[in-house]
Order: structure tokens, then sequence, then C-alpha cells
């Protein structure tokens, strides 16, 4: 699934070192604008003196160990900032996080705060499990995040969870066969690279880019994949038909790769073998490619992501959640948004090879301060890409079967040769009935 194996690249990049050197996770500071809590809203230690002691559960996804000290760190510096709050931190491994959470919510014995994905936690704002952050959180505690990843997490006009880390894709490509393909830069979007792939094949015999899973393909090019109230299909337009013929003329003229799309470990190999021209994925694959294909690194540059018409590209994203369930709503809100301010995610961001998700800190001279390295200009490029990131999901109760039926018209369009206007009403249909 699509999803899960976003959500694995993302934890894998907690592990894939793009910093020089890490900031002191021990003491990590309140907001990074200046603030004393990261909302705009300055503590006021009288009045917090005068509050009944709380505690709240925060869960995340596999940081422990290796960021045991940052996260027990910015927890301190929180319970001083707020005296009267205490944070109980669990740690969760992936695949346990979704069964327990459901379990939890449905005992009544709700986290206050966890770290969540976004088809996760879109599903269970579409089930009201979630606080509506637009409800209960300030104005200035929601301003700092960028736009494009508040907007991951929105369902139904509300909004349900703080960005917290993103790992944005990045164009990685090979400077030696674009010269060779007469090309002076790698493609923008969607319609450069269907012009740009003819003639790298035509050139250098290579492929120019293997594209993501249907759904993140025709998102990204600005086809909704449900309507607005998420009762039925809304992909079966002209726009996507003339996307999905021209991506079928291009498996048949032999310019667009038949098989594998979306297999990154596939990429590396082709990409080390000079069969493949661009990678546009994490700005891990710049490690990647200096571990499993050392010999290529020196023809390797970085660049912006190859986005979509609609000016976007799918990018893995954590967010903080507040379910329902939990007593401490204002207090869950509070840590979340310190957590996730501009300084506590610049000291995470120096620690492992992910991207913050507010306005103020992906603009820090830490992501342009090495211009030398491949791994500094790597860095560079991911920061910036935040702003055009996204992260998608459905919020639907059979997301995965949906996303499922979708992602089949790449075997059925690309590999079986069908007609691409057929497959998308027999497609339609199926979707249709699984949102009965």
């Amino acid at each position: 699934m699509v999803k899960k194996a976003l959500a694995i690249i993302l934890v894998c990049a907690l592990c894939f070192a793009l910093a020089a050197c890490g900031g002191n996770s021990s003491n990590s500071q309140s907001a990074g604008n200046g603030n004393e809590n990261g909302s705009g809203q300055p503590a006021n230690s009288g009045e917090t003196e005068k509050k009944d002691p709380v505690t709240i559960e925060f869960w995340t996804l596999s940081l422990q160990p290796t960021f045991t000290n940052y996260v027990n760190g910015v927890i301190k510096d929180f319970e001083t900032q707020y005296p009267y709050i205490t944070v109980k931190w669990v740690d969760l491994p992936y695949d346990a996080m979704q069964q327990k959470l459901v379990a939890q919510i449905a005992g009544s014995k709700a986290p206050d705060v966890v770290n969540v994905w976004t088809t996760l936690l879109l599903g269970m704002a579409g089930k009201d499990a979630l606080v509506d952050l637009r409800k209960e959180a300030t104005p200035e505690q929601l301003s700092i995040y960028q736009e494009s990843l508040n907007k991951s997490n929105e369902f139904g006009g509300g909004l349900y969870g703080f960005p917290w880390y993103v790992t944005p894709p990045i164009s990685t490509y090979n400077t030696e066969l674009f010269k060779k393909a007469g090309l002076d830069h790698p493609p923008v979007d969607y319609t450069e690279m269907f012009e740009m792939a003819k003639v790298m094949k035509e050139k250098t015999g290579a492929y120019l880019y293997f594209p993501n899973e249907m759904c993140q393909v025709l998102y990204s090019n600005g086809i909704q994949l449900l309507n607005e109230d998420k009762t039925a299909a809304a992909f079966n337009t002209p726009e996507t038909l003339k996307l999905l013929t021209e991506l079928q003329n291009g498996v048949k003229e032999g310019w667009m790769p038949r098989t594998d799309w979306n297999n990154w470990d596939n990429m590396i190999k082709l990409y080390a073998q000079d069969k493949l021209a661009l990678i546009s994925l994490g700005a891990q694959t710049v490690t990647r490619i200096q571990n499993e294909a050392p010999g290529s690194i020196k023809k390797t540059a970085v660049a912006p992501p190859l986005l979509g018409t609609a000016g976007i590209a799918q990018g893995a994203l954590q967010s903080l959640a507040i379910p329902k369930a939990s007593k401490h709503h204002e207090e869950a809100i509070l840590f979340a948004n310190f957590l996730t301010n501009d300084k506590n995610q610049l000291a995470f961001d120096k620690l492992a090879a992910i991207m913050p998700t507010t306005n103020e800190a992906a603009k820090d001279s830490f992501f342009t301060s090495d211009t030398e390295t491949l791994e500094g200009r790597a860095r560079a490029e991911a920061a910036k890409a935040t702003a055009v990131s996204f992260d998608l999901g459905l919020g639907v109760e059979k997301e995965s079967d949906v996303v499922s039926t979708i992602n089949g018209m790449f075997e059925s369009i690309m590999q079986a040769n069908k007609d691409p206007q057929k497959v998308l009403d027999e497609t339609e249909a199926k979707v249709n009935e699984l949102l009965k």
C-alpha cells in the first residue's frame, strides 16, 4: 500500500543523517519566533500556578531510542513553562499504532496527543474522533504552518492535526544523461516531463522518470479522487482521460516504463546503471545513491521536485492530533503546538533527514548553509519543497480498498493496454460501490 510505503520512507528518513551536525537535544527551547509558547501567546506563569495539576499522555511512532533525549528535552522545557502539566510519553511501533489507538478510543482511554500519519488522521476525523483545531486552537497557534501541509490535515471544512515533520520530494538527476540528451535542466512539471521523456529515451536509451502510484499522479495533476462529501468518485473526467492516454502512449512508444512505478529500490538500481535519468522522491535518495551506487555520485545533481500541473508533489507527513476522547483538550493543544513550533522543529531537523512544517523554520539558514556538498544542496532543495508538498488522504472508511482500486488502473491501462475510458468507467463504478 502506498500510504504504508510512504510512512515507512518517512520513518527511514529519521535514520538518514543529512545534517552535518546535530543540535543539543536536551536543550530544546520554546517558540522560534520569540514568543514563549510558539503560538503567539506568551505564557503567564502567574495564571498557570493557579491551575490544578494535569497529566497528559503523548504517543509517538518509533522515535525511541534514537530521539529519546530530544523528546525528553522538549517535554522538560514544556513542563518548566507549564508547571501544572505533566507529559507522559509512550512510543509505539508503526504496526501497533492504529490498532491500539482505535482500541483506546473505544474504551474511552485515548491519549491526549498522538503522532499519526495522514491516512489514519483523516480516517479518524471522518469518524468524528478528533478535535477540530479550527474550533479549539487559536489563530495564532495555527498560523505558523505551511499552508499546503495544513491542507493535508483538512476534512469537511475542519482541521485535525498540527503538521510535525515531512519528507518532501526533490529531483535527483544524472547530469551526464541530461547533457547527452541535449537537455539543460530537469523537468519542472508533467508538461515538460512528457516532452523530455521522449527526447531522453531517443538520445540515450534511458528512461527519464518513473511516476508515482496512480492516486498520486492524478491528485498532483489537479484531479480530485472523490467528490466533496466523499460519497462518489470524481476522477472520471476528460482531464483524467487525456492524462492517462498520454501516459499509455508513452508506454506503447517505449519512453515511459511499463512496470515498477513508485518502486524506489528499482529506481536506485536503474539509476546506478544509467538506465534512469531522474528520481523525484525524498532527499534520502542522495544518501542511497552514495551508499548503493557510489560510482554515480559524481554525475548526480539535485533540483526542485517534479510537480504535477496542480503545482504540488507528494511528501510523507507526520502530524499531531488530539482525540476528542481526551479530557484535556486545552493542555493537549498547548503541548502539540509547543512541540511543533519553529525552534523545536528546527532542533529535530538537525538530528534527522526530515524537514520542518512551519514557515519560519523552513527559511532557517541551517538548510542553506552548506552549498558545497551534494547532501547540503539536497537539504536546501527539500526545505524549499515543503511549500509545495502534500500528503494525500481520503478520510473514508474503506480508504485502502478505494486507493487500491484506483491504483489498479495502472495495471489495466499501462500493462494490459486496455482502453483508458473503459477502465475509468469500470473503476468509477467499483469505487462508488465501495463508498456505499
